[in-house]
């Protein structure tokens, strides 16, 4: 089990309740809590807590920002969340006056503090982040809706092991060229795009017959979810039409797409060994390889 899934399952659940109908927002979240704990003690074996409650937390007030059917209360929490926030460029201003406006029942926990940083976060393109044991705002590229996940559910295992396959042929060539991949895990439960392959850290250690004296960083995930979810022209992600032609898994066109951005990636490693990283790009886009802005895919990281 994916705890991405597992996490965003439990919200799906919540959400739908009939039982938790007449609850509110605040309520759900703390129920799709206990719903994910639930699950995780099941499925997942030994986990962080703390760390599970504020995935949940952080995904649930996601969900509620951009859920295909609103239910009635969240239409009315979230329009009027959007509306007060939008009015503060200033975070530090927002959040005063969110404190101070919700003081009666504001409490320091990991939900009210998703709540105000995720409404923030909502008008003004950002994501909210939690890593290294804090919070933080970033660059709010997609979103997964929850329609999607559901579609990918009876092929997730299948889907996974293809691609690790893949990866593992890439670490083979990347050893033969002299390249070292040193993976470490991070202390986190991922999003489900990218089916578990954001929860490492990949770092890419240059060949000895290189003078670069920085290592790589590949984001594994981004590119598994660019993969098999593309970011569709209205920014929410879709399962690939290729790879998902009439609801059915074509083995054949995941192995093929999946190569060619692993083989993609690994050339422009390659062409960087003795050139500088816009001539290597512009080199492997000319033999026909897929180049993508070396910010999205590869951040300096120390040797």
């Amino acid at each position: 089990m994916i705890p991405a899934f597992l996490i965003r399952a439990a919200i799906d659940y919540v959400r739908h309740s009939k039982a938790l109908s007449d609850s509110n927002p605040y309520s759900r979240c703390e129920e799709a809590i206990l719903a994910a704990t639930g699950l995780a003690k099941d499925k997942l074996g030994d986990y962080d807590e703390n760390l599970l409650e504020i995935a949940v937390a952080t995904n649930y007030w996601e969900e509620f920002f951009h859920a295909e059917d609103p239910l009635a209360d969240e239409k009315d929490w979230r329009e009027g969340l959007a509306k007060r926030s939008s009015n503060y460029d200033n975070f530090d201003a927002w959040q005063t006056w969110f404190k101070d406006s919700y003081k009666q029942v504001y409490r320091e926990n990991n939900i009210w503090t998703s709540v105000l940083m995720t409404a923030w976060a909502h008008t003004h393109q950002y994501q909210l982040n939690y890593s290294d044991n804090k919070w933080s705002f970033v660059p709010s590229r997609s979103y997964l809706p929850t329609s999607q996940i559901w579609r990918l559910e009876p092929h997730l295992e299948t889907i996974q092991e293809v691609i690790l396959d893949c990866w593992y042929k890439e670490l083979r060539a990347y050893f033969e060229l002299g390249f070292r991949i040193e993976t470490r895990s991070i202390p986190y439960f991922g999003k489900v795009e990218c089916l578990n392959f954001d929860t490492t850290e990949n770092i890419v250690h240059w060949p000895a017959r290189s003078n670069k004296m920085h290592n790589e960083k590949i984001d594994l995930g981004k590119l598994v979810a660019d993969i098999v979810f593309p970011v569709s022209d209205s920014w929410y992600r879709h399962l690939d039409n290729m790879i998902f032609a009439h609801e059915h898994l074509d083995i054949s066109a995941l192995i093929n797409r999946t190569s060619y951005v692993f083989e993609s990636k690994r050339h422009v490693l390659e062409l960087s060994v003795e050139n500088e990283p816009a001539k290597a790009r512009h080199k492997a886009s000319a033999e026909g390889w897929l180049v993508e802005d070396v910010e999205e895919e590869t951040a300096d990281v120390a040797s």
